[in-house]
């Protein structure tokens, strides 16, 4: 356990003065907007994550207000956030109903702490039943889960940051990589 804390107070005092010392200004200025489309709005690798998966393996992502990345306007909603590498750069796609409505390019790219979801993602307190009931559902399905040879989907937690008077930064954390995004709030 006291390894795990050194780790982890070592990766904040290296980490956050490069997150501090970043200049998201000049990261989102230097962004190019993508320049390729998908056929028919439909992300080429979705078939083979669905097979891969036990379940949908991306984070669904609630906007409350309109944001803004260049050229687009990503309006308020929820989104399905899928990062993904294309022509040797790494984006991540903005999902609606299982199309791709916005190609955000990753400012940034970083590993992921090694304690992070562990410390970040709420555990639900069980009753001694709660317990019980779900150790067995686990080791039934488990049992079916391995003949179909399906993975249980990467981990996966989302932070959004006002970085400077107009950016907004999100940080997409998805399994073992931190993907940033810079926007705009308003457009002017």
């Amino acid at each position: 356990m006291k390894q795990k804390l050194i780790l982890f107070l070592m990766f904040i005092l290296i980490a956050a003065p490069s997150i501090a010392a970043t200049d998201f200004a000049t990261l989102y200025e230097n962004t190019q907007v993508p320049d390729f489309e998908l056929v028919h709005n439909l992300d080429p690798y979705q078939n083979e994550d669905y097979q891969k998966y036990a379940y949908a393996p991306y984070p669904l992502f609630r906007l409350s207000s309109d944001i803004y990345f260049k050229n687009q306007t990503v309006p308020a909603g929820y989104y399905i956030l899928t990062p993904r590498n294309m022509k040797g750069r790494d984006y991540v796609f903005f999902k609606e109903a299982g199309k791709v409505k916005y190609i955000i390019p990753v400012v940034k790219k970083e590993l992921v702490p090694v304690d992070f979801y562990h410390n970040n993602l709420p555990t639900p307190k069980y009753t001694k039943w709660q317990k019980f009931q779900k150790n067995f559902s686990k080791k039934f399905y488990t049992v079916f889960r391995n003949s179909s040879k399906k993975a249980p989907a990467p981990q996966s937690y989302i932070v959004t940051e006002n970085v400077e008077n107009n950016l907004y930064l999100i940080m997409l954390y998805y399994g073992e990589t931190k993907y940033y995004m810079v926007f705009q709030a308003n457009k002017y």
